[in-house]
């Protein structure tokens, strides 16, 4: 009798421990974090990309994307205020199905790096995410180099888990930022993005520092493959990017062009002459100003401390000025700043920032047009 009495409490304990195994082990498989990376697209701010997080609760049955790149095309003064580098970027969730529809509507691929993680890390991890989604805590100020899409994923990945930061082979930022453009057959984009980014780009990332754009986050997991679960790659490719023509060649041709028109006297090549010189005054100018406020009164650090305002700056304008009031005063004027480009190529083995052959040859053709100013002030001079 009295086993028979205990009987139904062994199975009642059986019953209660079993489910709390149960539950336990759901409890420690429930979540599935994945850090999905995206291909290009075809608009100029997703040439370099982009990163997000995808979370899986099997527990309660959901599966989101948590990203970082969210921002409002209907910001008053939108590219004021990205140039000024005061756009706020925001953290937004959504459903993973409707992630995946979206880029396989635009042709863009994903892969994605299923993560090893303790559940205290999966746990940690979204715990974060989600307070980040609260209020303003969800706003940021977009930074090329050190606060995007893909560095707060790294930030995450590294502060929540043990995952360890793995050595770096990265240079500098700017080759990674310039090549991105020229991939993606925008090759004028990279070029004016070369020009504008100052020698703080030039720095080299610390290893932290590196996994700072997709496809570099991409590699240091990958290289990690202990801590993968799985990769799974969803192909939505439409087409390759159609490759245009280097700017080189464009620059090499308008300097021959330029120089061609320079010498010949006759009254077409005068005047074609003369044309060109108002219009890269113009255009010199013009680009100066952007590089000005972007080197100086930008948020944007990437583009602080820019060498290139030695050949590239708004006193063209005064030049330009001066080019039909005062000829005299524009050779003046050409002849300092034909000096400072001299003075920018013979020194630029020893400063801090790195120049590529089509920003030397842009050097070449302002040292053309100063040349010409200096030529027509002689000119103005003697008759």
């Amino acid at each position: 009798m009295r086993k028979l009495c205990l009987l139904p409490l062994l199975l009642l304990f059986g019953l209660f421990t079993s489910s709390q195994l149960v539950a336990q082990d759901s409890t420690k498989n429930r979540l599935q974090i994945s850090v999905l990376t995206c291909a290009s697209g075809e608009d100029v701010y997703t040439a370099w990309g982009h990163t997000a997080i995808r979370i899986l609760d099997s527990t309660n049955q959901t599966d989101l994307v948590y990203n970082f790149g969210t921002f409002d095309f209907d910001t008053p003064n939108f590219l004021v205020e990205f140039l000024k580098g005061n756009l706020q970027y925001f953290l937004s969730v959504d459903y993973f199905q409707n992630f995946i529809a979206e880029y396989q509507y635009y042709g863009r691929s994903i892969k994605e790096q299923v993560l090893i993680l303790t559940d205290a890390e999966k746990t940690k991890w979204q715990i974060a995410l989600q307070k980040n989604l609260e209020g303003t805590n969800r706003y940021y100020l977009y930074n090329f180099i050190t606060d995007n899409c893909t560095t707060r994923v790294k930030d995450g990945l590294y502060q929540f888990t043990n995952y360890k930061v793995p050595p770096s082979t990265i240079k500098s930022f700017r080759t990674h930022v310039v090549e991105a453009p020229y991939q993606q057959g925008i090759p004028w984009i990279g070029l004016g993005i070369d020009v504008l980014l100052g020698a703080v780009s030039d720095k080299t990332p610390s290893p932290l520092q590196a996994g700072f754009l997709p496809d570099l986050l991409f590699d240091q997991i990958a290289i990690q493959p202990n801590h993968i679960a799985a990769t799974q790659n969803y192909d939505f490719t439409k087409t390759t990017p159609v490759k245009q023509t280097d700017p080189i060649y464009y620059i090499i041709g308008l300097m021959l062009v330029y120089l061609f028109v320079g010498k010949w006297n006759a009254r077409w090549a005068v005047i074609a002459a003369k044309f060109l010189d108002v219009i890269l005054l113009f255009i010199f100018g013009l680009g100066g100003l952007l590089l000005v406020y972007m080197s100086i009164f930008s948020l944007h650090t990437a583009c602080h401390d820019n060498f290139n305002i030695a050949w590239i700056h708004p006193l063209y304008f005064i030049a330009l000025i001066c080019y039909f009031i005062k000829p005299v005063w524009a050779g003046y004027i050409g002849r300092i700043f034909f000096i400072a480009i001299i003075g920018l190529i013979l020194i630029s083995y020893f400063i801090p920032q790195s120049f590529s052959i089509s920003v030397y040859l842009l050097m070449g053709l302002a040292l053309i047009l100063n040349y010409r100013l200096i030529k027509r002030g002689r000119d103005a001079k003697f008759n």
